[in-house]
């Protein structure tokens, strides 16, 4: 079969690329949105974790504290005679 409008094929054609183009580029601007996006939200993790790691660790420093002072304050236990032993 003859083509007889080659020029109206080759239009189509190149209207056909453009848009697979378009649709690319904006694929593309979305796929590069969304990394953005999960960057800014990994970052945002990170800083909560930092965040909780130091408090983790102040609160660990005072429980050590408070151990170390009541190991050396306290008396030591007296050994009483139970029933057994009398």
């Amino acid at each position: 079969m003859l083509n007889w409008r080659p020029v109206v094929d080759y239009e189509l054609r190149e209207i056909e690329f453009d848009r697979k183009e378009i649709e690319y580029k904006l694929r593309m601007q979305q796929l590069q949105s969304e990394e953005q996006q999960r960057q800014i939200a990994h970052e945002q993790r990170m800083k909560q974790l930092k965040s909780e790691i130091a408090r983790l660790d102040e609160l660990n420093s005072k429980i050590d504290t408070l151990f170390s002072s009541s190991s050396t304050n306290s008396t030591p236990h007296q050994n009483t005679p139970d029933s057994s032993e009398a």
